[in-house]
Formats: structure tokens, sequence, C-alpha cells
């Protein structure tokens, strides 16, 4: 970032809303000479005019009129820089970017933000909604910090502390005639029914239990359309577009126009883990993992073996 650039359009921000060169130096505590400087290096720097001097103060032209809006989001920018630099200085806790995909947004995600929010009142959380896939990349580019994905097995160097097991379940249309059945589902039933699913390439570990468990119960799978996420799934479920299999946990949701059945057996899923960079474990990894133990006392840790090893246990 050009930080004289910034610097500049501030000076003509502040010209531009006071209307006038010695309220606005008033205002940016300097003298009008030297904002005048500032102006005039801004407009060779862009090429353009951004002010009429007029003998009662100064008014933006038709480029500094449309050049207001940028230079008001770089000046916001910029404060919120400094003021975050200004934090860090004094010791107080960074920002925690935080991956996690769409099936652990109510079970898991409310409980751990909650436990950072409270150890670590002055640090923002930012969330990101994202598939395993891209959560595991954005942890192996530094984006995010933390994520919770669904992931068995590690992708070197990301490691993981899994949050408890879980258990597929049948989403099925409200009006389907399996919709109303008493107890566990048989997988069989849904045998010729056409099934919406996750594509692949983002839930290896979703679309292998999928066939897995149908191959067990008898039959492929009937995959009538792919569909870009779990949310996604229950919807075109409601629209009658087809049935699904998804993790239990989903039923909490309550979508209207889906019903849910368990399934017999039960038949096991890819769980949630708590996943970080091996190589840059900090005090916000252990916090999460401390509080992880604590939420989620049914999981454990564990670290795995290369991303060649099981290149497709992805959610």
């Amino acid at each position: 970032m050009d930080f004289r650039l910034v610097r500049r359009l501030g000076h003509f921000l502040a010209v531009a809303e006071e209307g006038h060169f010695g309220r606005a130096a008033a205002r940016l505590g300097i003298s009008q000479p030297p904002l005048t400087a500032q102006i005039q290096a801004l407009e060779r720097e862009l090429g353009v005019q951004l002010l009429h001097r007029t003998g009662k103060g100064a008014r933006p032209t038709r480029a500094g009129e449309a050049l207001l809006p940028l230079a008001r989001r770089l000046a916001e920018g910029a404060g919120q820089l400094e003021l975050l630099a200004r934090e860090l200085r004094a010791g107080r806790h960074a920002p925690v970017a935080l991956a996690c995909v769409t099936s652990a947004l109510f079970d898991y995600l409310p409980p751990l933000v909650r436990g950072l929010q409270a150890a670590r009142p002055s640090s923002a959380i930012a969330v990101r909604e994202m598939d395993t896939a891209d959560a595991v990349e954005a942890l192996r580019r530094g984006e995010v910090d933390l994520a919770l994905l669904r992931l068995d097995q590690d992708r070197h160097p990301i490691r993981l502390h899994s949050l408890g097991p879980d258990v597929l379940a049948a989403a099925l249309p409200a009006a389907h005639p399996l919709a109303a059945g008493a107890g566990p589902l048989d997988l069989s039933a849904l045998a010729d029914e056409p099934m919406l699913v996750l594509p692949r390439a983002i839930s290896p570990a979703y679309s292998d239990a999928m066939v897995a468990a149908c191959r067990a119960a008898g039959f492929a799978p009937r995959a009538e359309r792919e569909v870009g996420s779990a949310m996604a799934q229950l919807g075109f479920v409601a629209a009658g577009l087809g049935v699904a299999l998804v993790s239990a946990g989903m039923a909490r949701l309550r979508p209207p126009g889906v019903a849910f059945r368990d399934l017999a057996g039960p038949i096991q899923a890819v769980g949630v883990a708590l996943a970080w960079h091996a190589e840059r474990e900090s005090e916000v990894t252990r916090l999460a993992l401390a509080l992880a133990g604590g939420l989620f006392p049914l999981g454990d840790a564990q670290q795995v073996a290369s991303p060649e090893d099981k290149a497709g246990q992805m959610r």
C-alpha cells in the first residue's frame, strides 16, 4: 500500500467535506500551505484536477466527485489498519480467522466462538464458510488460523483434533411416503430414489461414506444431481427433487418441507474435527484445543499421515 497516496487522499477528502482549505487544515491539525501542497501533489500524481478553488473555498470537480467514494473507503481502511497496529503494539490480541464447513455451523461453531470471545474479548473473530478442501488450502496458505472441517486423516502439515463421531441420516421431502415412518429406516428402502449429492471433488469423505453405505445395503446410489453445499441439499430435498444422506446433526435445523429419518445401523459418517497448521501452532491454537476438550469431550487429538495416504478423506 502506498501510504503517501492514502494520506493525500485523506487530505483531499477533508477539503471536499469541509469545502474550505482553512477548515480542512484545522481538522487535520496542519497549516494550510502543506495541505495545499499535498493536494497539488495528488493531482499531479493522478493527472486530473480534483478541486475547483473559489473565492469562498473549494469544491470537487467532476473527477473529484468520482473519486470521493473510493477515497472514503481507503481512508476508513487506513484508519482501521492504524487502529489494529496500535492495539498490537499495546499487547492486545490479534484477530482470529476461522474456516467452517456448513454442517458444523450450528453444533460446533457457536460454542467454540463463544469460548474464544470470552477468553479473548479484545480479539475480533472472522468466520468463513467453506468446504473441507478449501479450508485445508486456506490453512496451508495461512489465510485462516483454525478450521472446523470433516477430515479423519491428516494432510501434512495439517493436524486434527476430532470433536466427536457422526452418523448419516436420510433427508426426505415432507410428502414422501417414507417420511412419516417410525423407527430407523433401512437404507435399502432408498435404492430407487434419486439422490442429491455433493461433488466428490469438494467432499470425498462424504461421497465415499455414502457410496460405501449404499453398496453395503445392496445398491448403487442414483446420483440425480450434484449440489454445492449441505444446505443446498436440504433446499433441493424440500423442493421434492430427490432425497439425500446428510449428517444427522442437520436434522436440528428443522427446515420446512424436509423430514429426517435415522438410518438402521447406524451408518457412520466422517465427524467434524478442529484443524490447524502444525508449523503455525500458536496461543490461539492451544486455547482452541483446550476449549474443544471441555466443550466436546467425545473428541480426541490425532495426527495422521501424508496426503498420499488418504488423499480422498475430506468433506
